[in-house]
């Protein structure tokens, strides 16, 4: 039931209509809670975490919203790295954007499902529901942002996100 319970969780945060409510906040922080998040799961596989935190990263997002964004992306990337692999998150400025740059060294994604991965219910995965990807570029779309990924078969995947950044 838990099961069925999530993915209708996911549909539903995929088609309802949420209203931003934005606040000012410093990106780094909610990068540091879902690290804190997913401890547990990390200390586990073994995972080498790396952060590289360059400016502060000023934004003003909807928490909440930006979060499960985060989330959805991180723990993708969680799912697929083995022991010892390294998951690295990075954070600067460029141009008018925060950037929150999120990069595995797992097997990559194949580049002939590249350009689907962020479609509703594409999956590669035996147990994936194909939303987790398609809510987060939804939600970094909702705060005029953009999302880009860059993989290689064997080397691993980064995705780029930009959230417009506070003066």
């Amino acid at each position: 039931m838990d099961r069925l319970e999530q993915i209708l969780k996911e549909i539903l945060s995929f088609v309802r209509d949420v209203r931003i409510s934005k606040e000012e906040l410093e990106g780094v922080e909610i990068i540091k809670d879902i690290i804190s998040l997913f401890s547990q799961e990390i200390n586990k596989k073994g995972i080498i975490v790396e952060t590289d935190f360059k400016d502060p990263l000023s934004l003003e997002v909807d928490p909440n919203r930006i979060k499960e964004a985060l989330i959805n992306i991180i723990n993708n990337a969680i799912q697929i790295i083995d022991e010892r692999e390294h998951l690295t998150i990075r954070t600067y400025k460029e141009n008018d954007f925060g950037v929150i740059e999120v990069s595995d060294t797992g097997p990559g994604i194949n580049e002939k499902d590249l350009p689907y991965i962020f479609d509703p219910f594409f999956t590669t995965k035996i147990d994936g529901t194909g939303l987790g990807l398609a809510i987060a570029h939804r939600i970094i779309e909702e705060h005029q942002g953009k999302i880009d990924v860059y993989s290689t078969m064997g080397e691993g995947t980064t995705f780029k996100i930009y959230l417009p950044y506070k003066n």
